[in-house]
């Protein structure tokens, strides 16, 4: 008789397991991609940063050469939970002006993006909603070139 009972105890906790993970896992959308309006190519580093409008929690992620992220909470979680958010996209590129003429890593974002005040970029997950979040930016315009004159 204890050979019934011990299957059923191990069944009933493989069930609870289970349900557990099922409760447990990601929510929401866990990725998206960043590109830019000129020409559809990618951004190709930098980081994004979503923040519920709701309650102001924040997710973020790395931005891959690819131009895809990954989006996770402050601890770590994977995942963006259905709601509203606006939009940041940072990318730091170091001594602008030399490195907008002269860099390889493609088009710079526009610095307005990098500030929520400015950057008017809005996102909407929606309950069940696995598609991943498509952000579209501007790239920062090229500066004219100036020739350089050194006076005495």
């Amino acid at each position: 008789m204890t050979r019934p009972v011990r299957h059923q105890a191990l069944w009933l906790f493989g069930c609870l397991l289970f349900a557990c993970t099922i409760g447990c896992g990601d929510s929401g959308v866990t990725s998206g991609f960043v590109k830019f309006v000129e020409d559809g190519s990618p951004v190709t580093g930098g980081s994004v940063e979503f923040r519920r409008e709701s309650d102001t929690k924040r997710f973020a992620g790395r931005i891959s050469p690819d131009g895809t992220f990954e989006l996770m909470d402050e601890n770590g979680k994977v995942g963006l939970p259905p709601g509203r958010y606006d939009v940041v996209v940072v990318q730091i590129v170091l001594t602008e002006d030399l490195a907008m003429m002269h860099h390889t890593h493609g088009l710079t974002v526009a610095k307005k993006y990098a500030d929520y005040y400015s950057s008017n970029l809005k996102a909407e997950v929606s309950e069940g909603q696995m598609d991943p979040v498509e952000i579209i930016v501007e790239a920062e315009p090229e500066p004219a070139e100036t020739p350089y004159t050194i006076t005495q």
